[in-house]
């Protein structure tokens, strides 16, 4: 192989990648992320452990994990609420911010209302509302 010809493979590859590093995105946008998990199943924070309603007071919140899938749940107006944490963009992980009752991911800016409705940036979809149930005090998703 020559110099020349290396250096012509070598500039074929660079351009190939910035190419998929540009598609890649695009194709995260046209297919967002799924419902991440089906069935009932118990609420725990991020070590395993229960995570209980008893916990939740007015404005708390808590992310924790069903199934190895990041989720939130919230107690707004007396009522728990519950929200997928992952972003329909791109699958990151959204934080909830109580003081403006927005769900913001910090990857591309998008913002979420408390209804899990997209008010900011390229999210595609809303988050993904979960069911809540209550059962011997321990939080239930599904």
């Amino acid at each position: 192989m020559t110099r020349r010809g290396f250096f012509e493979k070598l500039i074929a590859a660079l351009f190939g990648a910035s190419g998929l590093a540009f598609f890649a995105p695009a194709l995260a946008y046209l297919y967002p992320n799924k419902n991440f998990f089906s069935g009932t199943r118990e609420f725990v924070d991020l070590n395993g452990r229960t995570i209980t309603a008893e916990e939740l007071t007015e404005g708390a919140s808590r992310v924790g994990l069903i199934q190895g899938s990041p989720a939130i749940v919230f107690r707004r107006n007396n009522e728990l609420l519950a929200f997928s944490a992952v972003c329909t963009h791109f699958g990151c992980t959204v934080a909830y911010e109580p003081a403006d009752e927005v769900f913001v991911c910090p990857c591309h800016g998008g913002e979420y209302d408390i209804e899990g409705n997209v008010i900011e940036g390229p999210p595609p979809k809303p988050l993904t509302k979960l069911k809540v149930q209550i059962e011997s005090g321990k939080i239930l998703l599904s």
